[in-house]
C-alpha cells in the first residue's frame, strides 16, 4: 500500500461541511491576493505533501505516524460534529473530545506552525545579540565553542561578535520543531476550551458561515488595538470561532451568552469577516459570491501573527 504523503491540515470531513449544495461536492475556494474563484473538492484543498512528516533517528521520513493519530482523532470527532448538526447535546466525554480537536484545530494549520517558526527564530536572534553586547563573555563563549569543535569560525571573536550586533542576517527554524510542539501545544489549550461557555449559533437561509486555512480564530471586542498587550484565550470578554459548517457556527466564551442563537445576516457577515480576517491563504465557502471575494480581498494584507509565552498564546496583530 502507498504511503500517505499528501496532508490535509484541514480534515476533508469537515471540509465537506461547506460544499456547495447546488454544486457537490464542490467547494468554492478564495484566495487573498487572488481575484479568482475557483470550486474544488475536499481532497485537493487545505492538502500539503508531507506536511506532517517526521525525520526519524535514522534519518529518514515518516509520512505516516502523525497523520494516522491526527486521523483516529477525526475519526472519533465525526460524530460529534454529526450531533451538533443534529442539535443533541453533548455528554461530558464527547465534550472533552471536541475540546481536544478544538486544540488540534488551532495547532495544526500553517498558521500556527509559522508563527511558531518566526517566534522561535526571533527568540533566538535577541539571544544571540544579547549574549554579542558582552564583548569579554562572548570572547570567551567564542573560544569555548572552538575548543570544543576543535576548528575555528573563520573570524575574530570580535568580528563575529559585530556582525550579530548589526543582526543582518535570518535564522530559519526547522520545520520539525513546529510540528513536534503541536501535541504539546494542543495538550495546554483543549483544558481551556472545555472550560469555557459553549453555544453553537445558526445561519440563516441567506447567509452561510464560511471557513479558512486557520478556521478558529478568537477577538476580544473590548481590546485596545493599540494596547501593547494581545488578545488571549484568557482574557474575560474573548469570543473564540469555530465555524462546524455551513449551517452552524461554535462559539466559546468566559461569559454567558446573550442573544438569539439564531443569527441575523448582519451577525453572519460580522462572523464571517473575522474567519477572513485570520484566514493565512486561503477561505472556503459553500456559495460563490462576488461580495465574499471582495472581501478576502479587501483583507488580503491581514496575516494573524502570535507570540507563544508561558501563559498561552496571544494574537498580537493582524
Amino acid at each position: 500500500m502507498a504511503k500517505k504523503k499528501r496532508h490535509h491540515y484541514n480534515p476533508r470531513f469537515y471540509l465537506e461541511g461547506f460544499a456547495d449544495p447546488h454544486n457537490e461536492p464542490y467547494i468554492w475556494v478564495y484566495e487573498k491576493g487572488n481575484p479568482n474563484i475557483i470550486k474544488a473538492t475536499s481532497r485537493n484543498i487545505a492538502v500539503k505533501k508531507h506536511y506532517y512528516s517526521v525525520a526519524t533517528s535514522e534519518g529518514e521520513k515518516d509520512s505516516e505516524v502523525f497523520e494516522n493519530a491526527l486521523s483516529e482523532l477525526e475519526g472519533r470527532a465525526a460524530p460529534i460534529f454529526q450531533k451538533i448538526r443534529n442539535h443533541e447535546s453533548l455528554n461530558g466525554q464527547e465534550r472533552s473530545l471536541f475540546s481536544i480537536f478544538l486544540a488540534f484545530t488551532m495547532t495544526r494549520v500553517p498558521s500556527h506552525r509559522e508563527n511558531i517558526e518566526r517566534a522561535t527564530a526571533e527568540s533566538i536572534k535577541k539571544m544571540e545579540m544579547i549574549l554579542a553586547a558582552n564583548p569579554a563573555g562572548f570572547k570567551s563563549m567564542i573560544e569555548k565553542f572552538e575548543r570544543d569543535r576543535g576548528n575555528k569560525i573563520g573570524m575574530s571573536a570580535e568580528e563575529f561578535r559585530k556582525f550579530m550586533l548589526e543582526g543582518r542576517y535570518d535564522i530559519t527554524t526547522d520545520p520539525q520543531f513546529s510540528l513536534r510542539m503541536i501535541p504539546t501545544m494542543a495538550k495546554s489549550l483543549a483544558p481551556i476550551f472545555f472550560k469555557m461557555k459553549w453555544a453553537f449559533l445558526e445561519a440563516t437561509g441567506d447567509y452561510k458561515f464560511v471557513t479558512s486555512d486557520n478556521p478558529l480564530s478568537y477577538f476580544d471586542p473590548t481590546h485596545d488595538p493599540k494596547s501593547f498587550f494581545g488578545v488571549g484565550l484568557l482574557n474575560k470578554n474573548v469570543e473564540i470561532t469555530f465555524p462546524i459548517s455551513k449551517d452552524l457556527m461554535f462559539l466559546g466564551m468566559w461569559k454567558n451568552f446573550e442573544g438569539d442563537k439564531r443569527l441575523s445576516n448582519k451577525c453572519i457577515r460580522d462572523m464571517n469577516r473575522r474567519t477572513v480576517i485570520s484566514a493565512l491563504r486561503f477561505v472556503f465557502a459553500s456559495q460563490y459570491s462576488d461580495g465574499l471575494n471582495r472581501l478576502v480581498q479587501k483583507h488580503k494584507e491581514s496575516v494573524p501573527r502570535t507570540r507563544v509565552d508561558s501563559i498561552g498564546p496571544y494574537i498580537v496583530a493582524h
